[in-house]
């Protein structure tokens, strides 16, 4: 989220502005060559402005990349599958139009290049979701929906992999809602109580 401060009222537009035109580079030129200058110069606004609102172009980037996955999910609590529908499709809703697969696709191509940022951008804006989805596993455990004996963590990647895996892969390409949810109905089914 970006971090607001104390002292002269914060214009919203210069904001929006400054977080379009970072994912915009984002997805041109990635992260290395990403500066503020061009952030600046692309936004239209002094670089100054920039860097009374964020203390350096890594902190930028964690909140323009946070805006492209929106407000966390809510899932309604009511059965793993329909929890686990919300949560992957907000996770696709992510990767809908073309420019953000193409800024996902640059910036994971390079943020392990980049240990700090990669750091930020778990803890800020991936952590937040995947606790969620902590709980929304649990209480299919305690609703005897899944087995007790699984590995949680283990089931949070192969459950979100291929979203991200298919992204990676073809850019360009619009996910196909309906194979993730045939994905995730099969992986569902082999992680239910044996009976």
């Amino acid at each position: 989220q970006v971090e607001r401060r104390s002292g002269r009222p914060r214009s919203e537009d210069a904001d929006r502005a400054i977080i379009n035109a970072t994912l915009d580079l984002l997805g041109e030129v990635g992260v290395t060559s990403l500066s503020i200058e061009g952030v600046a110069a692309r936004a239209g606004v002094g670089k100054a402005t920039v860097y009374r609102r964020w203390p350096n172009k890594e902190a930028l980037i964690v909140d323009a990349m946070a805006t492209l996955k929106g407000p966390l999910p809510r899932p309604a609590g009511r059965s793993l599958r329909e929890d686990m529908m919300t949560l992957l499709d907000s996770q696709m809703a992510g990767y809908e139009a073309a420019r953000q697969r193409r800024i996902y696709a640059c910036f994971m191509g390079e943020v392990g290049r980049h240990p700090d940022l990669a750091r930020r951008y778990i803890d800020t804006v991936i952590e937040p979701r995947r606790e969620v989805m902590r709980g929304v596993l649990r209480a299919a455990v305690a609703r005897g929906e899944l087995r007790d004996d699984l590995d949680l963590e283990l089931m949070l990647h192969v459950i979100t992999a291929p979203v991200l895996h298919w992204t990676m892969r073809d850019p360009e390409r619009q996910l196909d809602k309906s194979l993730v949810h045939q994905f995730l109905d099969a992986t569902l089914e082999g992680l239910a109580p044996r009976r």
